[in-house]
């Protein structure tokens, strides 16, 4: 994961009233700009779930218990890239677990 992304994942964490939020190019964490690789990088690790889209074009995200689970323990980042080839699983205890 990125530093831009771990920062970004770090901000979501540290304060729940935070969103990030993409709408076109343009994303933001609270009020803060960042970039959509940003939010695509998050999406791709899992990190984040989509919050809300309701009569507008922007999007919201959450941070899930995924995305908690990655700043706890960045190694896990690595071991979901293989997992996603193998098949259904699950994240408890921060650990990869199979279904």
């Amino acid at each position: 994961m990125t530093p831009g992304a771990r920062r970004v994942l770090q901000e979501l964490s540290n304060d729940e009233d935070c969103d990030l939020i993409q709408e076109g190019r343009l994303a933001y964490c609270g009020y803060r700009p960042t970039t959509p690789r940003i939010v695509y990088e998050l999406l791709g690790c899992m990190a984040i779930s989509i919050s809300w889209k309701e009569g507008t074009n922007a999007t919201y995200y959450h941070i899930n218990d995924t995305g908690r689970a990655l700043l706890r323990r960045p190694e896990l980042e690595r071991e979901i890239a293989v997992a996603l080839g193998k098949g259904p699983f699950s994240i408890i205890d921060d650990q990869i677990v199979y279904i």
